[in-house]
């Protein structure tokens, strides 16, 4: 079983029990797995395709982990980029990766669009919150997608053996 499957489970067995809590967001169990359904959709409307790889640089919160389970519930892999990163070093590892899209928070936008000022190919960006530069925010573009489970004709088929996580620390 992976992951997003697990989620699932959880959210069929526990519904609307808190899953993810924090000081600005709550998730039950079902609310993640719906967000989770959500963002996958959009991977999906968006190209993403199996082994296909999103970057995230956001800080930790519940949106953040509902957004990973989304892109890899899609067959994408998450690369979790460290928030502490900047520059010439952030580019790099958006780059080694051949990410074809970046969701940043808000907050770290900024510190993105400096970063990707080094790549030959940037990748589209996405921005979680009002965005200064004017990126396409996906915290209002989610919302337009369904949260209902994805029909397995809908969805490649994962293992355990699939890559889902880069992980810079």
């Amino acid at each position: 079983r992976i992951f997003p499957v697990v989620v699932a489970e959880l959210a069929e067995r526990y519904g609307d029990k808190p899953a993810l809590l924090s000081d600005r967001e709550r998730f039950t169990y079902r609310e993640l797995d719906a967000r989770a359904n959500r963002y996958a959709r959009w991977a999906l409307a968006n190209g993403v395709k199996k082994g296909d790889v999103v970057c995230l640089l956001m800080m930790n919160r519940p949106e953040y982990m509902a957004i990973w389970l989304g892109i890899t519930r899609a067959g994408g892999v998450a690369a979790l980029l460290n928030t502490n990163l900047s520059g010439v070093s952030l580019g790099h590892c958006v780059a080694i990766v051949k990410a074809s899209h970046v969701i940043a928070g808000a907050d770290l936008a900024d510190t993105y669009d400096v970063a990707a000022k080094s790549l030959a190919d940037a990748p589209q960006i996405w921005v979680h919150g009002p965005s200064p530069a004017g990126h396409q925010r996906i915290d209002e573009v989610i919302d337009t997608f369904d949260g209902g489970a994805i029909p397995e004709g809908e969805r490649p088929a994962l293992t355990v053996e699939d890559p889902a996580l880069f992980i810079y620390t």
